[in-house]
């Protein structure tokens, strides 16, 4: 018995006379290589493959044999009248699985970039929280970075509830273990950077650099490229971070070029480490969930701020409610812009992901200037701008354009008389 996914597909072979006369059309099937355009979006065979076996498993159990029985409702209430289900009738056989798949395919796109716009707008206001918490206790950086670690390893019961290893499955440990390693050193070398130089210098850099380094990386070590559109709007995006540093540059007091040159190689690395850090999660996406990624940058966030927060800093105790609630709201914000970042990369390339968190640099400019009443320069508008029109422009050619081609697509097969 020939067993093949083919098979199971069409379902059993049928004698078919063909007239003389008949013109037949070939069709041939183009799947996008990488650095075209929708080779993130585009569904693989496997995704088809999941797809057609969960659907093929409901249509088992919602099916009530050869007689006609009355249709349910999304909801699962019962049609008012005793008629065939028209629409099982047209869903049914691969034309109807291919349209439900496409429209599955969109929805999950959707879903991917709003989880990435929540994400950059939690990041902004981490970054809003974290000046009123300094402001407030002079918090120490790796006693909030001990603080937020601690809570996210809470994160273990997820992993346990979904049947995983939490510690990774075996083989992919020690990548595991060191993309835990690399988050910590990231978060490090740019809390070490804030010290010296600016902070706000530091963020944009920080976030520059980790879009750059994830787009030469992921080019180098897993053979991902970007498209024409994806470069053109991640240069532009850069473009904007780099103009909005250029006010803070002028009028920054110099601490000597040595000092200075320590504090932006900071950045430099955090970029950098922040960048793999994503890389080796994207080769490792098949086998280890984003939960088991938060657990392992919680544990070793834990081991690592625990035995440095004493050595390298003076760590105190909050006393009073405000700053515990800054704290708090820290950590729920930074576990929310952790998961809507490592959820799109399970679809979209790093330096994509990397480039709509750019996004966080407006959203703490508008935040501080609701909440502390510190109005931009001339510079964080037009930079701010850029940013803005770069992320809009690649969302709405990810969503419409790439989308718009994939439903054509699905809807030729299922017009065409060859199915």
């Amino acid at each position: 018995m020939d067993d093949s996914p083919t098979k199971h597909l069409l379902g059993p072979k049928k004698k078919v006379k063909i007239h003389p006369n008949t013109v037949t059309v070939k069709y041939a099937t183009h799947f996008p290589q990488p650095g075209d355009e929708g080779y993130d979006d585009a569904p693989s065979f496997e995704d088809f493959s999941s797809f057609v076996e969960e659907t093929s498993d409901r249509k088992r159990l919602t099916s009530g044999g050869p007689t006609s029985k009355p249709c349910r409702t999304f909801l699962g209430s019962l049609d008012g009248q005793s008629k065939p289900c028209a629409d099982q009738k047209v869903s049914g056989g691969v034309g109807g699985q291919l349209q439900s798949f496409g429209e599955a395919c969109v929805f999950s796109s959707r879903l991917t970039w709003g989880a990435l716009f929540i994400a950059a707008l939690a990041h902004g206001c981490v970054a809003l929280l974290t000046r009123l918490a300094a402001d407030r206790s002079r918090v120490p950086s790796l006693e909030l970075l001990f603080i937020r670690s601690v809570i996210q390893v809470l994160s273990v019961a997820v992993v346990y509830y979904h049947q995983e290893a939490p510690f990774g499955p075996s083989g992919y440990r020690l990548r595991l273990f060191f993309y835990g390693v690399c988050n910590v050193i990231s978060i490090t070398c740019a809390y070490t950077s804030f010290a010296i130089v600016p902070p706000s210098n530091g963020t944009i850099m920080w976030r520059a650099t980790t879009t750059v380094f994830s787009a030469i990386l992921a080019f180098l070590l897993i053979d991902e490229r970007l498209g024409l559109i994806d470069m053109v709007t991640v240069v532009s995006s850069v473009f904007g971070l780099c103009l909005v540093m250029v006010p803070n540059i002028i009028s920054e007091n110099r601490l000597g070029f040595w000092k200075e040159a320590f504090g932006y190689t900071m950045t430099v690395m955090a970029g950098l480490t922040a960048a793999l850090s994503m890389i080796i999660y994207r080769s490792i996406k098949e086998k280890v969930s984003m939960w088991t990624a938060l657990f392992t940058f919680g544990w070793t966030g834990t081991l690592w701020g625990a035995c440095t927060m004493f050595v390298l800093q003076e760590p105190i105790i909050p006393l009073d409610g405000e700053t515990w609630a800054y704290l708090l709201s820290i950590c729920i914000c930074s576990t929310i812009a952790f998961l809507g970042v490592y959820y799109a990369l399970n679809r979209l390339h790093p330096a994509l992901v990397s480039t709509v968190q750019h996004l966080e640099i407006v959203v703490a400019a508008l935040l501080q200037l609701l909440v502390l009443h510190m109005a931009p320069s001339i510079y964080d508008v037009i930079g701010g701008f850029i940013i803005i029109v770069s992320v809009i422009m690649l969302a709405a050619v990810k969503l419409f354009w790439v989308g718009k081609s994939r439903r054509q697509e699905y809807e030729e097969i299922l017009d065409s008389p060859i199915k």
